[in-house]
C-alpha cells in the first residue's frame, strides 16, 4: 500500500513548512534534498508519527520506521541485542526479546553482510558499521515504511554504497523509503527527489530536479558538472 500524505504542513515552534500531497508507492525510493534548516527532518518525524502534523495527514501505509541521523544512537548492547530490538514492539506484554527475535536479527545482519559484527559493542563500531546495524533493524520491523535522515552522512564510500545497497534492498521487499541527504549522488539514482526550499517543496525526477537551475534556487549554488559523475552540464 502506498504512503500518502494528504494537505500535509509539518512544523513546530513557530516553524512550518509549505503544504505537501505526495504518494510514494511500495518499492519506491524518495531522496529528500534542501539546504540545512530546511526541516527535513521536521518533515520525517511528522510523517513517521513523532510530530503531529499541523495540519492535514498521513494515510495508507500503516506504522512507519525512523532512523535517526548517524551518531543519534548510543548503546552498550551488542549490535545483535540493538539490531533485534526492532521486533520489540511485536511483544504486547513484554518487551523482552525472544530466540526468534535474535534469530530474525542475525539473519538481517547477515543479509548486509555485517554478521561478523553481531557481538560487537554498538557504541564501539564505527559511524558506517552502526547505520549497518541500524538499517538491519529495519529489516526485522516489517515496517511498510521506511523514513532515514541523513543515512549516508560521516560514511567514507565503501560504507556509503554498502548503506545505499542496504536502502534499495529495503525497497526492493515492497517498503516506501524517504530519505534525506546531502550526498547528491545518491540522489540521482533516488526514484524521485523531493526538494525542499525555503517557502517551497517540489517532487520530480532526479534530472528535472538535480538541474543546475535546480539547484542554483535549492542551495543559492552555481553547479556545472553532474553531481553523479562530475561531467560538465549546460
Amino acid at each position: 500500500m502506498s504512503l500518502i500524505l494528504e494537505q500535509l504542513v509539518a512544523g513546530r515552534r513557530g516553524f512550518r513548512l509549505p503544504l505537501l500531497d505526495l504518494a510514494v508507492a511500495p518499492g519506491e525510493v524518495v531522496a529528500l534534498i534542501g539546504p540545512n534548516g530546511a526541516g527535513k527532518t521536521t518533515l520525517l518525524k511528522t510523517v513517521a508519527g513523532l510530530l503531529p502534523p499541523l495540519h492535514g495527514r498521513t494515510v495508507g501505509a500503516g506504522p512507519a520506521a525512523y532512523l535517526p541521523p548517524p551518531g543519534a544512537v548510543s548503546a552498550g548492547f551488542s549490535a545483535l541485542h540493538v539490531a533485534a530490538l526492532g521486533r520489540a514492539g511485536r511483544r504486547r506484554w513484554s518487551s523482552a526479546l525472544a530466540p526468534d527475535d535474535l534469530d530474525a536479527a542475525r539473519a538481517a545482519l547477515t543479509r548486509l553482510e555485517v554478521a561478523d559484527l553481531a557481538d560487537r559493542p554498538f557504541d564501539r563500531l564505527s559511524s558506517g558499521q552502526q547505520q549497518l546495524v541500524l538499517i538491519a533493524r529495519l529489516f526485522v520491523q516489517d515496517a511498510a515504511v521506511c523514513l532515514l535522515d541523513e543515512p549516508l552522512a560521516l560514511l567514507d564510500p565503501a560504507h556509503s554504497l554498502q548503506v545505499e545497497t542496504a536502502i534499495r534492498a529495503l525497497a526492493g521487499e515492497g517498503r516506501a523509503v524517504i530519505a534525506s541527504t546531502h550526498h547528491l549522488p545518491f540522489a540521482v539514482r533516488a526514484d524521485r527527489v523531493l526538494s525542499l526550499g525555503p517557502d517551497w517543496i517540489e517532487s520530480a525526477s532526479p534530472a528535472a530536479a538535480l538541474a543546475p537551475d535546480r539547484l542554483r534556487a535549492l542551495f543559492g549554488v552555481e553547479t556545472t558538472a553532474c553531481p553523479c559523475c562530475g561531467h560538465a552540464v549546460s
